[in-house]
């Protein structure tokens, strides 16, 4: 019997959450404006020349999609995504995330243009719109791999994957397509420093709502992790830089074998950085999840009890034991 759970795309039966709505309306209204008003690009999309003084175009630029069919697939995604991380995080949570991911998205583009422009002193750097929801997205893609990594997520019924997997293929198929279109910098930028920068703010910034702390340092949730397993021991010393700077008194557990942990801070096991504790952040994706469809259930008892065969599209993923290490 296959011990990971299936995670199967949901129907739009579902009840969605407010927030996601908001978001997807907010997406269609974006759309409808520059299509009424093309000269709205010029300030709403991400232009480096225009930015300043119109710096407010490092944020909308992410609200903004001027392809219906890229339209589609971000509503779809934050519908869906949402469904899954907010009921965890709590909507405060999500939306702070949405925020933070997407101006760091369009700012790291706005210096990363800047950057190439006094290389290559090529005018149309700086005068090119880019705009596009797929930061946020490949944001969600990272937030799912947090919550659920072992869990596999099927697609159109056949195409499985683990979640843990998403982020690296999506970005794969950026690059791809990118390339094919000739898009390069209209697009991966955006998935690039989304995937990153919700990497990021997850690891080291977002409060636990069970402790006092911020962030997971959990091994599963590592930097390297997002790369094959040949690759970890190089990624792990570059990576921890970054956790030297950002995780003042943040060292290696000596008596790691013993406490199960990875990280002590102050000579205490720090909360995340554990199976137990990764164990526990599944289980309340679990809970969360589990209620979601209860709802579902309670409020559509009349339907079902005429399609007794039908079924819900995600299953919850059960709480897993997790057995002290022995090593």
């Amino acid at each position: 019997m296959d011990s990971h759970q299936t995670l199967a795309a949901p129907s739009f039966s579902l009840n969605f959450t407010r927030l996601s709505k908001a978001f997807a309306g907010v997406l269609c209204l974006g759309y409808i404006v520059q299509l009424v008003i093309p000269v709205a690009r010029e300030y709403l999309t991400l232009v480096p020349g225009r930015t300043i003084p119109c710096v407010w175009n490092v944020f909308t630029a992410g609200l903004i999609e001027t392809d219906i069919f890229r339209l589609l697939l971000s509503i779809v995604g934050v519908l869906v995504l949402a469904k899954v991380v907010e009921p965890v995080w709590g909507s405060k949570g999500f939306l702070l995330f949405a925020a933070v991911v997407n101006f760091w998205t369009g700012f790291c583009t706005f210096v990363l243009l800047y950057l190439l422009y006094t290389v290559d002193r090529t005018g149309d750097l700086l005068y090119t719109e880019i705009c596009g929801f797929q930061g946020v997205f490949a944001g969600l893609l990272v937030g799912l791999k947090q919550i659920m990594p072992e869990n596999d997520v099927t697609l159109v019924g056949y195409v499985k994957f683990r979640a843990k997997h998403l982020p690296a293929i999506f970005i794969a198929l950026t690059v791809t397509g990118a390339l094919v279109l000739g898009t390069v910098l209209k697009t991966v930028p955006f998935v690039l420093f989304g995937t990153y920068a919700s990497w990021f703010y997850l690891r080291f910034f977002q409060s636990n709502p069970e402790t006092s702390l911020q962030g997971d340092p959990s091994d599963e949730f590592k930097f390297a992790a997002f790369f094959p397993g040949a690759l970890h021991p190089v990624i792990d010393r570059v990576a921890g830089l970054c956790s030297q700077v950002f995780r003042v008194g943040l060292q290696q557990a000596p008596a790691r074998a013993e406490s199960g942990s990875s990280y002590v801070l102050n000579n205490a096991p720090l909360p995340g950085s554990d199976n137990a504790e990764a164990a526990r952040r599944r289980e309340r994706g679990a809970r969360a999840l589990e209620e979601r469809l209860g709802k579902k259930a309670t409020s559509s008892g009349q339907i079902t009890s005429r399609s007794p065969d039908k079924t819900p599209d995600i299953e919850a993923p059960a709480p897993q034991a997790t057995e002290p290490s022995t090593e």
